[in-house]
């Protein structure tokens, strides 16, 4: 997608800078203070037509103020682009600068518009931490993913207007967390590409059967309100902590029964046994590839005691971690 012009004011002393580049993703860090925050933004250009913006606020200071203005985007694109901006958790504000509408965003309240330039003001809201989404796709990539017919369709099912304000859409979130789970951090260079772009054009057609009122689509959103693939891809992320149940099913607004009995039904094994297994294999990796103490591997994956990691691991590979440790490491694995 090219943009003619993309300028940022942030209302910080220092500038944002660039703190990672992997390929197609930029990564920046927030220039925040230490006392009052944490912050990412990580900018993924899926293809010519198609970029994704996800971005992480972490609140430290019990004493923050409780609402604070981030910054003002200027962005000018060269063709007419679809907009979508999506609140994951926490609450923020966008302000239009030129049309002086301000519209505060929770959850499950999206906001699409159709625009060949912005200039808005971001607020952030503090009692919770956030985290946000905003995809966007120029109209020449949206007509060839949807087809003329169901393009149109869904500008007309939305009222967008090129040029017009954004609107507001109550969005179940099992559509659009589907756009914060795209990008999977196993997945590498085109895999992970390919894999956006699959999920995203799954967004679109979903969004566009929704907003339409499609009566299968809706009854068969009531029937299953959350989406089990969401949540394996969300799993398959998992780096530090292992979540509870408790606290997925609070995310995936479902029970806990509910929510494992779903995941055993289509993937014949239960949460917890997934995310050991996942952790299980990536100590195998690990073991392979690093030279970190077995003690500390275990302790990393979740095992309270080296001898349990051991025993589960035996049990899971037939043999025990010490005897994949002591094979030749692969080449070109810094150690």
């Amino acid at each position: 997608m090219a943009i003619l012009g993309h300028k940022i004011e942030w209302l910080f002393e220092q500038d944002i800078q660039t703190s990672e580049i992997i390929g197609s993703i930029r990564k920046f860090q927030f220039p925040y203070s230490p006392e009052l925050a944490i912050g990412y933004t990580e900018h993924l250009e899926i293809s010519t037509g198609i970029t994704l913006i996800k971005s992480t606020h972490h609140f430290e200071n019990e004493d923050r103020p409780s609402e604070f203005v981030l910054g003002k985007y200027q962005v000018e694109f060269s063709s007419p682009t679809f907009i979508s901006h999506m609140v994951h958790s926490g609450s923020v504000a966008l302000c239009d600068n030129d049309k002086n509408n301000y519209h505060k965003r929770t959850p499950k309240l999206d906001m699409l518009g159709r625009f060949e330039f912005l200039n808005v003001e971001q607020t952030l809201f503090t009692e919770e931490d956030i985290f946000l989404s905003a995809l966007f796709i120029s109209e020449i990539e949206l007509f060839s993913l949807l087809g003329s017919e169901a393009a149109e369709n869904l500008y007309k099912n939305l009222n967008l207007l090129p040029g017009y304000e954004y609107r507001e859409k109550n969005i179940p979130k099992i559509i659009s967390n589907k756009i914060a789970n795209c990008t999977p951090d196993h997945l590498e260079g085109n895999m992970r590409l390919l894999f956006a772009q699959s999920i995203i054009l799954q967004y679109l057609l979903e969004l566009n059967l929704y907003i339409s009122s499609s009566k299968s689509f809706l009854n068969n959103l009531e029937k299953d309100d959350f989406d089990v693939s969401a949540l394996r891809t969300e799993l398959l992320q998992v780096t530090a902590d292992i979540p509870n149940l408790a606290e997925l099913s609070k995310k995936y607004n479902v029970s806990p029964g509910k929510l494992n009995q779903a995941f055993v039904k289509k993937y014949d094994q239960s949460i917890y046994s997934f995310l050991s297994n996942q952790r299980l294999d990536q100590a195998f990796r690990a073991l392979l590839e690093t030279e970190v103490p077995m003690k500390m591997l275990a302790h990393k994956i979740g095992y309270s005691h080296v001898n349990h990691f051991i025993t589960a691991f035996k049990k899971k590979f037939g043999v025990t971690p010490g005897s994949i440790r002591n094979q030749p490491r692969k080449k070109g694995i810094a150690h």
